[in-house]
C-alpha cells in the first residue's frame, strides 16, 4: 500500500483568485472571438469563410495554450517554508 500524503489546504482567498482569473480569462477570449467573428460578417468579402476559419482557428490556439501554461503553472512544485 502506498503513503497517502494529506491535501494542501487552500484558503477561501487562494480559491476566489483562482476562480476570478480563469472567468476573467474566459470573458476576455469569449469577448475576442465575439468582436473577432462580429467584424468579419460585417466586413463584404468574398473570401469570409476563410477568415472567420482564421479567425476561430487562432482563438482555439490561445485557448489551448492558455490551458497548457494554467496546467503548467498548477503541477509547478512549491517552494517549502524554511526554518
Amino acid at each position: 500500500m502506498g503513503v497517502t500524503m494529506p491535501a494542501r489546504p487552500v484558503s477561501t482567498w487562494g480559491m476566489a483568485w483562482r476562480l476570478t482569473a480563469r472567468w476573467s480569462a474566459t470573458l476576455v477570449m469569449s469577448a475576442f472571438l465575439g468582436a473577432a467573428i462580429w467584424a468579419v460578417a460585417v466586413t463584404p468579402s468574398p473570401q469570409r469563410w476563410l477568415v472567420l476559419l482564421a479567425v476561430v482557428g487562432s482563438w482555439l490556439y490561445s485557448v489551448l495554450v492558455t490551458v497548457v501554461l494554467t496546467v503548467m503553472l498548477v503541477r509547478a512544485p512549491r517552494a517549502t517554508p524554511r526554518g
